[in-house]
């Protein structure tokens, strides 16, 4: 098992670094502050002056330059100390997404093995085998279009097909298909609103936003997941209020869980499954179609909400939202 690293001791070296600095100015001033004293006795005493001008400008100088060499160390250790952040974090999600990529081709791997192996399987069993490879060869599809995504965003070559849509039609078929493929019920699943805006949306990028907001809602839910979706139209924006009940969120965690890799550990179950990409892809979709997201935690009562606005066209952004029907422009 890999020794676990810590960053205690790179935190005591710079305090003592620091402390260094601090003892050597400490002793500059004293040294000072003796030496303009005893000037100041022999000007007394012997009627001689002595100018100390050019000391006071070297300390000055000095104080200035001691200044900027800790502001400069304190920064040089933020910004290491950032990279051995998310260096941990990226090494977590390799081991992590190893898991996930193991586990469906495993899975279709018995099921073809099973076929292989065994002649008299019924057509029922056939076609329960055949949906279950199904599923899981989406389930890896999924995760690969995710990391994919990921990476076209911070590369910023990402090519869209953004177009003009209905928001209420669009969006209202992209949560029907998303109930089919997750098997959810209208009473697990239920939508409200409405919306006759139109908008600029990538509606395959869309569609996954949802596939993300959903697939946390079922991994992180106490049983039968449950989760409420309302449309409505704001004076710029469209508004979607994404709710589910499940394990939710501490207030101190609301930002943080739009950051690339982290992953929730206080909940019931610590082996959930997931990459941590899933909320910071969220997050770039909203922003890439010039809206906003905010995650909130629906008063007393369980879950989390998020509260996303996409900007109207021709009403809202119309500049940007111009340049991504049209990009060569």
């Amino acid at each position: 098992m890999p020794k676990k690293t810590s960053n205690a001791k790179y935190i005591v070296i710079f305090v003592l670094i620091q402390a260094a600095w601090l003892a050597v100015l400490g002793l500059w001033i004293a040294r000072y502050v003796n030496t303009h004293m005893v000037l100041k006795d022999i000007d007394q005493r012997y009627a001689i002056h002595i100018n100390t001008g050019g000391n006071v400008a070297i300390l000055v100088v000095g104080l200035a330059l001691i200044a900027i060499t800790t502001a400069g160390m304190w920064i040089l250790f933020r910004y290491l100390n950032f990279h051995f952040h998310q260096t941990k974090l990226y090494d977590n999600f390799i081991a992590s997404i190893t898991h996930e990529l193991k586990t469906p081709l495993a899975s279709v791997q018995l099921y073809l093995e099973t076929l292989d192996s065994y002649t008299d399987i019924s057509e029922p069993q056939l076609r329960g085998f055949t949906t279950k490879m199904s599923r899981e060869v989406t389930r890896l599809n999924r995760m690969i279009n995710s990391i994919l995504e990921v990476g076209r965003f911070e590369s910023g070559q990402a090519t869209r097909n953004c177009q003009l849509v209905n928001a209420g039609k669009a969006l209202n078929q992209i949560w029907e298909d998303l109930r089919t493929q997750y098997a959810l019920e209208n009473d697990r699943f239920r939508i409200s609103g409405s919306s006759d805006s139109q908008a600029v949306l990538d509606v395959d990028t869309v569609r996954l936003l949802f596939e993300n907001l959903i697939d946390n809602s079922i991994k992180y839910s106490r049983g039968e997941p449950q989760i409420e979706i309302k449309l409505a139209d704001s004076e710029k924006y469209i508004t979607i209020l994404y709710r589910d009940y499940g394990h939710g969120v501490q207030p101190s965690q609301l930002r943080k869980i739009f950051k690339k890799f982290y992953r929730l550990r206080e909940v019931p179950h610590p082996n959930v499954r997931g990459t941590g990409l899933g909320l910071f892809l969220v997050k770039n979709i909203v922003n890439f179609h010039g809206g906003r997201i905010k995650a909130q935690i629906p008063g007393k009562k369980p879950g989390l909400q998020f509260h996303i606005e996409l900007p109207r066209y021709r009403v809202c952004r119309k500049h940007y939202l111009n340049k991504l029907l049209n990009p060569k422009d």
